[in-house]
């Protein structure tokens, strides 16, 4: 049987010849289009002109033209500009010695091409075009995450914004690279927006007792983006969080100062756990209802913000400010970051949309301290009458 392209694995030695034969195309040029397979092969030799070069995750690919300036619509430049829509899989090899090529994997397009000066092969000075490609994760890698490939929400990206909360869903590169474009609306948010291309900014991520570094670096191209990468302890704590729970993971970025970020981890089932803390709350207007009602009342009257939730965490902690019963101490790993969120005052006085205040207007209680707060409708408990009812019992 013929072998295929598709036997090959990270590391492994070819020669040119079976690169032609096991994909179907060309046996010279660095960009080697094949239509048999839909494929892009791209060969970075470390003996010839080009200066492709890897930094961190990242391989910057410099496209074809040996002389004067390069086109991005020439031939196979452009077939790796548009590789994002016309759907060819790029595959990278890399000759570190004279005609052995060693297969690197499948890449992808993950930033606009940019230009630069190199010299061309008469040792001039000429502008050409640098592709920053990322190697693809396959099917294997991408089950150990619990991440969804698609993360576009509202405004076409993966951010979100309130106050002085910026809120990132997690994707491939959060998971996969440690870092994530910084939209330009959420630029303010992280002071960022006066960086010229090149210039970094270093900040501090806090995240309960540990202190993680980061940076925001403007890219230098002809469409400077601006991005944020951390160190990679970081990367593995989201990657812990992430395995152990279900749903998209929400990154939560509090602004402290322009240099320091309190950040906090949530997941898109958190919602599960604010109709909870809807529930008693429902008790105090309508007393019990019907499966469904609920759901009903959460839409239309009592649309609790899980931000808020979030800075109410950040604030007062997991602990009940009640008895102070922790989930986590008494039930382990499966109660860790668990806990309801009480809203002090009384559902009938809100009378409508309302702004919350997190320290003042939200407290962390227990499922059974929450329900005898709200238990009688006509009396709902302040937190000093429900630590009076404790101390008493003790």
């Amino acid at each position: 049987m013929k072998r295929t392209y598709l036997e090959l694995v990270p590391g492994l030695e070819v020669t040119n010849s079976e690169i032609s034969d096991l994909f179907g195309c060309a046996n010279q040029g660095e960009m080697r289009r094949s239509l048999k397979t839909n494929t892009l092969v791209l060969i970075s030799d470390k003996t010839k002109l080009y200066q492709d070069r890897e930094e961190d995750s990242f391989f910057y690919y410099t496209g074809m033209g040996k002389l004067g300036a390069q086109s991005l619509t020439f031939q196979q430049n452009k077939t790796l500009a548009k590789s994002n829509e016309n759907n060819v899989s790029i595959h990278l090899f890399v000759a570190y010695k004279k005609r052995i090529y060693t297969y690197r994997g499948q890449y992808e397009l993950i930033n606009e091409p940019f230009q630069e000066h190199q010299l061309d092969e008469e040792k001039n000075n000429r502008l050409v075009w640098v592709f920053p490609l990322r190697k693809r994760l396959n099917d294997t890698d991408k089950s150990s995450y619990t991440y969804s490939q698609s993360q576009k929400v509202g405004n076409h990206d993966s951010w979100d914004l309130h106050h002085n909360v910026a809120v990132k869903t997690a994707d491939q590169s959060t998971f996969e690279y440690g870092e994530t474009v910084i939209p330009k609306r959420i630029r303010p948010f992280f002071k960022s927006t006066n960086l010229k291309e090149g210039e970094e900014k270093e900040i501090t991520l806090i995240y309960q007792e540990y202190m993680f570094f980061a940076k925001i670096k403007v890219q230098a191209s002809g469409s400077p983006r601006h991005r944020l990468r951390w160190e990679k302890r970081f990367t593995l704590l989201i990657n812990e969080y992430a395995n152990r729970v279900q749903g998209e993971v929400k990154i939560y970025f509090i602004y402290d100062d322009e240099k320091t970020y309190k950040v906090s981890l949530s997941h898109t089932d958190i919602m599960d756990t604010v109709h909870t803390d809807v529930i008693a709350e429902e008790l105090e207007q309508y007393g019990a209802r019907t499966e469904g009602r609920i759901t009903s009342y959460y839409g239309k009257k009592y649309e609790r913000d899980p931000i808020n939730r979030e800075l109410a965490i950040q604030i007062h902690g997991v602990t009940c400010a009640a008895c102070n019963f922790n989930f986590e101490q008494k039930y382990g790993e499966r109660g860790r970051d668990f806990i309801e969120i009480h809203h002090i005052k009384p559902l009938s006085s809100l009378g409508g949309s309302t702004e919350i205040n997190p320290k003042e207007d939200l407290v962390p209680l227990c499922a059974n301290c929450h329900r005898m707060v709200h238990r009688q409708k006509d009396h709902v408990l302040t937190m000093e009458e429900l630590k009076e009812i404790l101390q008493k019992e003790n």
